[in-house]
């Protein structure tokens, strides 16, 4: 296919191996796989972002491994219900990601997902939430940060070296918290419950807390 054959409104690519397609546009690139599509490329896709439910008539369920990796010019992106699921990294390196509203149908925050977003002040994790993978929050600006009721894990780093984290809410259903998941976090207290699994992390951890 050659570059003049490509289009900024239509389809560019269709590729299909036996049940697994790949769409392109001017902008983003979608693996098909079971019917459903992950966002796996952005391109350059601007400041804001908004992505669809659809695209092409088929359902866009998730944002692949580095789609959006090192994307100096996304500030802000809005996620539809039908995302189930991140990869690792999607969003590693956007040093410009302000704010990011993610759908509660998304059940886990992958490895780095958002590490070195380093101008993300604060976001509002899916209820649905179950793990927070390692280094997943690593290196941003958080300033405080709500654990939904459904967590079960927070894994290695998760929130190191987040300078500016004040205040971590953590839930009675966390029942792991891996080695330095708020290493260099120097300013963090944790609100728990008292007499918790994470009251006794902190006690051990020699991190600053208020059990309630």
């Amino acid at each position: 296919m050659t570059k003049k054959r490509m289009s900024a409104t239509a389809l560019m690519l269709v590729i299909l191996i036996t049940n697994i397609c790949a769409f392109a546009s001017s902008y983003t690139t979608y693996i098909v796989r079971d019917g459903e599509a992950v966002l796996t490329e952005s391109g350059n896709m601007g400041e804001y972002v908004e992505i669809p439910e659809e695209f092409e008539g088929v359902k866009i369920s998730g944002i692949g491994t580095d789609a959006f990796k090192d994307n100096k010019d996304l500030k802000e992106i809005k996620l539809p219900e039908t995302i189930s699921f991140i990869e690792w990294g999607a969003f590693e390196g956007c040093v410009n990601l302000e704010g990011i509203e993610i759908p509660d149908t998304v059940a886990m925050i992958e490895d780095m997902t958002f590490y070195n977003c380093t101008s993300l002040k604060a976001v509002n994790l899916p209820e649905n939430l179950q793990v927070i993978g390692v280094k997943a929050f690593s290196n941003t600006d958080l300033r405080e940060i709500v654990i939904p009721a459904d967590v079960k894990a927070i894994d290695i780093k998760a929130f190191e070296n987040c300078k500016n984290l004040t205040y971590v809410h953590i839930p009675d259903s966390v029942e792991y918290i891996a080695d330095g998941a708020f290493e260099e976090c120097d300013k963090v207290t944790v609100i728990c419950t008292k007499d918790s699994y994470t009251e006794r992390y902190m006690i051990e951890n020699n991190i600053p807390y208020i059990a309630e």
